[in-house]
């Protein structure tokens, strides 16, 4: 029985990975393609840089002298760096994203537009599929598919590269890569190697490109940590960075909601500074009801370590800076992993390290679906694959 076995799993291992490798290989190409986005885009935007002169201006007067060079500006979100010679970045919804003298308000321009759409199209792609024709939710279920999959080779592969003798000899084969190997040997010795050095932080990968993919994956997380599952979202169009957010403009270049009045938050904004010194980016989001409190968030570490960052509300009405409801400290347990489950997918979670790892993961991927594929076709085209082989 155990022989049956064991071939029952390899046509189970090889035929998926046939059906989902094309998908897969897009998802490796794209992920790679988006590994170190923050790094590049801090990159291209090296000469985007300020001389530090005096403080900061207050938001209000800000805005109001950017107006001078862009009077339809009505940013939906304000972000500030501790960095002094960092401009500040004001967010126009779907219009894009501009650059200020925190100093003197002057415009700066729009920065590296052209790697910034760059690396939203590759996001797209791997999460959506998209330019390819399809509906979101459609290229959705195809990528959750093809990430169910791919962790189904990746069990069914750890099954197929358990040794039967742990011998030394036996393991190295598996564990170790041999130089000297040439065609099917090598391709089988990487296989095996780059499977298994890479097999545990795929599985978070994988895991968490689940969680993300699938409300039932999702609500399993909260169920096992003993949290409620959140309801489910309503699709919104547009909010910050959308199609619908405060700021948006129609066809006829009118405003569809005025921007809300910044008047006041200086005073609020000092004081949550005070209140986290060791503060690093400052991100201010405009309220989707005017009057409401101004969302701040405020981060201690890089973009995706979450627990070290913290939800304020600026309430200007009342002159308070008060405690968010969406802070991470403030979240149950099931929650707080999934803000995690969402850096930890790439890596950010552990900064450039972790980035750096999970961009090995990829490129672990690239190579076995290139030995998958280069193993299957000697397997079931073994004349043809032996003549390509001498020739």
């Amino acid at each position: 029985m155990k022989p049956t076995f064991h071939r029952l799993i390899f046509w189970t291992h090889l035929i998926t990975g046939l059906l989902a490798g094309v998908v897969i290989l897009s998802m490796a190409i794209t992920g790679l393609l988006i590994s170190y986005e923050a790094q590049i885009l801090d990159w291209a935007h090296r000469d985007l840089r300020v001389t530090p002169g005096g403080v900061h201006l207050e938001v209000e007067a800000l805005v109001a002298k950017v107006r001078e060079t862009k009077p339809e500006l009505a940013p939906t979100g304000i972000t500030w760096k501790a960095d002094p010679e960092v401009p500040v970045t004001l967010t126009m919804g779907k219009e894009g994203v501009f650059y200020a003298n925190p100093y003197t308000g002057q415009l700066l321009g729009e920065g590296q537009r052209t790697w910034r759409e760059f690396f939203h199209a590759a996001t797209e792609w791997h999460r959506f599929l998209a330019g390819t024709g399809l509906q979101r939710e459609t290229g959705k279920a195809i990528t959750g598919a093809a990430s169910l999959l791919f962790g189904l080779l990746l069990i069914s592969g750890l099954y197929l590269w358990w040794p039967r003798h742990w011998r030394w000899s036996n393991v190295r084969a598996v564990v170790l890569l041999n130089p000297a190997l040439r065609d099917r040997a090598r391709n089988w010795n990487w296989h095996n190697v780059f499977g298994f050095w890479s097999a545990l932080p795929l599985l978070f990968i994988i895991l968490t490109g689940l969680i993300m993919s699938y409300g039932w994956a999702n609500n399993l997380l909260f169920t096992l940590t003993g949290s409620e599952p959140p309801p489910p979202k309503e699709r919104r169009e547009g909010g910050p960075g959308g199609a619908g957010g405060p700021g948006r403009r129609e066809g006829n270049g009118q405003r569809e909601q005025a921007a809300p009045p910044l008047s006041g938050l200086a005073p609020l904004l000092d004081q949550a500074k005070r209140q986290i010194p060791d503060w690093t980016t400052l991100s201010l989001r405009t309220p989707p009801k005017p009057g409401a409190p101004f969302a701040l968030m405020v981060d201690r570490g890089g973009r995706g370590q979450v627990h070290l960052r913290s939800m304020l509300n600026l309430d200007a009405a009342q002159g308070k800076v008060l405690p968010s409801p969406d802070d991470f400290q403030q979240q149950n347990l099931g929650r707080r992993l999934r803000m995690y489950a969402r850096f930890l997918h790439t890596g950010e979670l552990f900064g450039i390290i972790g980035q750096t790892v999970a961009a090995m993961c990829t490129v672990a991927t690239l190579i076995l679906i290139w030995t998958g594929f280069a193993l299957s076709f000697r397997r079931f085209f073994p004349k043809r694959g032996r003549t390509e082989a001498a020739s």
